[in-house]
């Protein structure tokens, strides 16, 4: 049977000969002579490339395999002029349709040169999305790819994530010149890249067709630009601290392409190019002003004292117990002209490079080598007092990618076959905290700024002071013996109370983020594409590809904790007493094999009793193996994928039809390691290997007249569940020793499963207007779970298990109007109407099944309208002021409004009298808003060079947005709870300041706005 499986592949591999890497599109038409009568062998060229195509005898052309971008398409034929259209725009995976009459030669003295009109209507679109002119992304009012993808139809932002038609955050797969750059582990973006190295993006929000796989309810393409001929590039800055406080932060890019030998070798000038860019950017953040503290300063407590009826004044009282530093992160930064110098709050850095080399008109190599380095220092409003020793981590990403591209003519057929590599490095860990050697904090404690002494610590779990290994005057006082500084001393005085209080949900100042985090991802993976335009109607694709992951997870959690099990074996293992007593001699004038105990590292207690002497390091080799608990494992599963389709394109339908198989092979084995620091194999049974998937697709798209399409489509889509389900350190053993709550990976979890049923319909309102209607609806099965899991007869030993067993469902409609850029301005309106509903919103540890009804899910946005406006006067144009007779005296000239408007996301209230949870997420947060607005203009130097001037606002109005709330008022600034006095009923004033200072959290609501200025010189 398994040979009839991959016989049967290999062979519609060959037959169909078919692929296609989603990287390119198609141009197409028919040329006639001035009577409309056919042209046949007439050349068709695409300017300034080898890229070019012959008519058929009824005049028709097809080009595949053309890369994104604008163009302008040269027609000829002997006897006849040449006939040029001008701005010819391909998309990815589209076909453009031009059509050509050529005059016979001599009518026109220089040929026939004419403007392309763009196809507003998209015949061959079967499922909804959007191409984005990356042309023009310049000039809207946004940042980032997110921030593009944001204003399309369908998708909503939700806790920082991005949501495409209810699905969950990790459901979008983001793809790179045709490779994946999504994590496996967990999902989601991975490597990043700037808008200024994008030729091509597409956004897929509904049905995909077969090419697209491992993703349940978004496609993110994305296609970098390649080098020309000619040299050209850009230097840019932007900063935000010009005009007001902002974020404190600056951007550096730069952009460069062109031939690699320019003139050195004339030949290679069009066939050797390369385009590197790189952006480099610092951030201190919404909340630079608050990593800036004073404990002391800050517990305040300001009463009136009344002397008499008409005298009053204020006492101002401090109510902590104890003195703390204050904390400034920024004390110590150089500054240049304004500008801070260094590492920020929030850095980050990528670079993209990329050659290309056209061996001929038929083939051509590219490489390419992109990466980024983000960094970050996040705020946490309860680690206020702490962030000295907060965490902070660093991601470090890397691709490279080579590209073989094969076209054999004139058979219209073209092969790709790529290759890359990619790698992920996460690190989190407390600042100022070396995990190689964090047991340094404990022998000096004078290393922190507020020690906490785990000195102590190491001291008393040492067990004696005898041997002078650390004295007395090390504990520092006020600190407990078990490091951590002990709950009456993070405590405030309440008048009329004689203990101090504790002070509320902010951790006491010296606390130490007691975990770290050291991840790697690499994965090599292997492509090969294959497409042919087997005539007029059919375009046959088939494909295959296989990655090869390696998997280090490698966490350690609770350092700050040392189990004295663990760390008597460790000592266990360098001194066996009942090994060592059988050569003791304690009469020092005997001679022999038997020594003084002192020698063999024991020390006589008693008259029969020996104990061991450890040396110091001893000792903290021990609290290094004994300290702390892993969440490590290593793993090398394989991923793989291969589909069939066909699109087929009739004058009155296109069909596209197609089925698809992804698989993975975990492996027969896996390694773990140990709390102790060793490792162990873990093995899968044979029936846990291997997963096949098979997903069926079909779209359809009807061209009703001239201006409406209908179309409609059905997608069986799979996703893979992620890794960090499948592969983990703990089995059901740990939970007989372990008192924590043990989650096990379960390697038999069952894909992901979207089906969805879409139908739409295109309507050209106008010459310039477009409207795009779309209704959808989704069942989504297996998402992943837990369920609670005890051996028979001895339920009181339970671990938890990963499963495949939630569910849920996601039905709307989508409304754009697009209106394209003519009479100086052009509009986009998309509105989305949508329910995102399923019994869990996140994967969660339950006893039983928490829902067996579905219920609105986190990020369920019912109403989200996006609206940009440009508006837009090119270089030598004049725009007259409305309803006067005067010239606005300025031009290459845009401006560019983005709103939004959203439904708040829901929420789970609760009662005011103790904390039960009414009906899940049954109440909504209030609407927010947000107005974006980009200015920029272009100062000409020459025909090639120019400087560009824009100023960026971001929240415009300065629109105040509730972010999270409180579940018993739904408020984010008044919590409910009841401060009052248990017996007394009374409300201490000093408690109501400690309290009102926690639950004033900022990052609850967001009102900030930020004006950022910037300048680049273009060549």
């Amino acid at each position: 049977m398994r040979k009839l499986f991959f016989a049967v592949m290999i062979l519609c591999l060959f037959c169909s000969m078919a692929l296609f890497a989603a990287t390119t599109g198609k141009l197409a038409g028919r040329v006639t002579d001035s009577m409309g009568r056919p042209l046949a062998y007439a050349n068709v060229i695409l300017q300034g490339t080898q890229i070019g195509a012959q008519t058929k005898e009824n005049g028709s052309f097809i080009i595949i395999n053309v890369p994104p971008g604008t163009y302008n398409v040269i027609f000829t034929a002997i006897g006849y002029d040449k006939y040029t259209v001008n701005g010819v725009r391909i998309n990815v995976d589209g076909t453009a349709t031009v059509n050509a009459k050529l005059p016979i030669k001599g009518v026109a003295i220089e040929g026939v040169t004419v403007n392309a009109v763009q196809e507003k209507i998209q015949k061959g679109k079967v499922g909804s999305g959007r191409n984005i002119q990356m042309e023009q992304s310049g000039d809207v009012a946004v940042k980032s790819v997110e921030g593009l993808i944001a204003l399309e139809a369908g998708v909503t932002q939700s806790g920082g994530e991005i949501h495409v038609r209810g699905g969950r955050g990790n459901e979008v797969v983001y793809s790179i010149d045709g490779m994946s750059v999504s994590d496996p582990v967990d999902g989601g973006a991975a490597l990043s890249v700037d808008t200024d190295a994008i030729q091509d993006m597409s956004i897929m929000t509904g049905s995909f067709s077969a090419e697209y796989g491992n993703a349940q309810s978004g496609v993110v393409n994305i296609v970098t630009k390649d080098g020309d001929e000619f040299y050209s590039g850009k230097i840019e800055f932007d900063t935000d601290h010009i005009i007001s406080e902002g974020r404190n932060s600056d951007l550096v890019k730069f952009a460069l392409g062109g031939p690699i030998l320019g003139n050195i070798a004339p030949a290679l000038k069009k066939s050797l190019t390369f385009y590197i860019n790189g952006a480099a950017a610092w951030d201190d953040g919404y909340y630079r002003a608050l990593y800036k503290n004073s404990p002391n300063n800050d517990f305040i407590y300001r009463y009136p004292v009344y002397e008499n009826t008409d005298s009053m004044h204020v006492i101002t009282s401090r109510l902590l117990e104890n003195e703390y530093s204050a904390n400034d992160p920024y004390k110590n930064r150089k500054n240049f002209m304004g500008f801070d110098l260094g590492n920020r709050n929030f850095d980050s850095y990528n670079l993209n490079a990329k050659t290309k080399y056209v061996i001929d008109a038929l083939q051509n190599v590219t490489f390419g080598i992109r990466g980024d380095r983000v960094t970050n220092n996040p705020f946490s409003h309860t680690w206020k007092y702490a962030l000295d020793h907060y965490w902070s981590d660093r991601t470090d990403q890397r691709q490279y990618i080579v590209t073989y591209d094969k076209s054999f003519s004139p058979k219209q057929m073209n092969l790709k076959v790529k290759a890359s590599y990619y790698d992920k490095v996460h690190d989190l860990g407390p600042k100022g905290v070396d995990r190689n050697n964090y047991m340094s904090l404990y022998i000096n404690p004078d290393s922190l700024a507020n020690p906490v002494n785990l000195a102590a610590y190491i001291r008393r779990i040492m067990n004696s002071s005898d041997y002078g290994y650390m004295s007395i005057d090390q504990i520092a006082d006020g600190v407990m013996d078990d490091g951590y500084l002990p709950a009456s001393f993070w405590t405030y005085r309440t008048q009329g109370l004689e203990n101090a209080q504790n002070v509320e949900g902010f951790t006491a100042p010296g606390t130490i983020f007691d975990t770290f985090i050291n991840d790697k991802t690499s994965t090599f993976n292997f492509r090969a594409d294959l497409e042919y335009q087997l005539n007029s109607i059919h375009l046959a694709k088939t494909g295959f590809e296989v990655y090869k992951h390696h998997i280090v997870k490698d966490q350690l959690s609770g350092f700050l904790s040392i189990y004295e099990d663990r760390r008597q074996k460790y000592l266990d293992q360098i001194i066996d007493i009942t090994d060592t007593l059988q050569y003791v001699d304690t009469d020092s004038t005997e001679t022999g094999a038997f020594v003084p105990p002192q020698l063999l590292g024991v020390i006589q207690n008693g008259e029969n009793n020996y104990i061991p002497i450890y040396k110091p390091q001893d000792y903290l080799a021990a609290a290094y193996a004994a300290s702390g608990k892993h969440d490590s494992y290593i793993a090398d599963p394989w991923q793989g994928a291969y589909y069939i389709q066909d699109k087929m394109e009739w004058e009155g339908m296109i069909v596209n039809l197609g089925v698809r198989t992804d698989f993975w092979y975990l492996g027969t084995k896996y390694q773990v390691k140990n709390d102790d620091g060793t490792y162990r194999y873990e093995d899968f049974k044979p029936e846990e290997r291997l997963q096949l998937m098979v997903s069926p697709r079909l779209g359809v798209s009807h061209p009703i007249s001239e201006r409406d399409v209908l179309r409609f489509a059905y997608n069986y889509q799979n996703q893979l569940p992620q890794m960090q389900y499948i592969f983990t350190s703990k089995t059901p053993a740990d939970a007989q020793v372990s008192d924590e709550i043990i989650t096990v990976g379960n390697p038999k979890l069952q894909p992901q499963i979207t089906v969805t049923y879409e139908v739409g319909l295109q309507h050209q309102i106008s010459e310039d207007y477009v409207a795009d209607i779309t209704a959808y609806y989704k069942n989504i099965y297996n998402y992943v779970s837990t369920k609670k899991v005890s051996q028979p007869g001895q339920e009181q030993v339970y671990w938890y298990e990963y499963t495949s067993e939630d569910y849920g469902s996601a039905r709307g409609l989508d409304l754009s109007v697009e209106k394209y850029m003519s009479n100086f301005f052009s509009a986009n309106l998309a509105y989305s109407l949508s329910w995102a509903q399923g019994n869990n919103s996140d994967v969660v540890i339950q006893d039983v099944m928490t829902s067996l009804r579905e219920f609105p899910l986190d990020w369920d946005i019912r109403h989200n309208l996006n609206a940009s406006f440009s508006f837009r006067i090119d270089r030598g144009e004049e725009f007259f002021i409305p309803f006067t007779s005067l010239i606005l005296p300025i031009d290459d000239f845009s401006a560019n409004v983005t709103y939004n408007v959203a439904s708040g996301s829901p929420y789970t209230p609760q009662t005011l009298l103790g904390s039960t949870a009414l009906d899940t997420n049954s109440k909504r947060k209030d609407f927010t808003q947000n107005t974006n607005l980009k200015l920029t203009k272009t100062i000409a130097m020459n025909k090639k060079m120019s400087v560009r001037l824009f100023i960026d606002v971001q929240n415009l109005f300065k629109n105040m947005n509730v972010l999270t709330v409180y579940p018993k008022t739904g408020s984010p600034y008044v919590d409910g709870t009841d401060i009052s006095d248990a017996s007394t009923g009374f409300v201490y004033p000093e408690r109501q300041v400690v309290h009102q200072l926690y639950i004033q959290n900022p990052s609850y609501v967001d009102n900030e706005r930020n004006i950022t200025l910037g300048v680049s010189y273009n060549f």
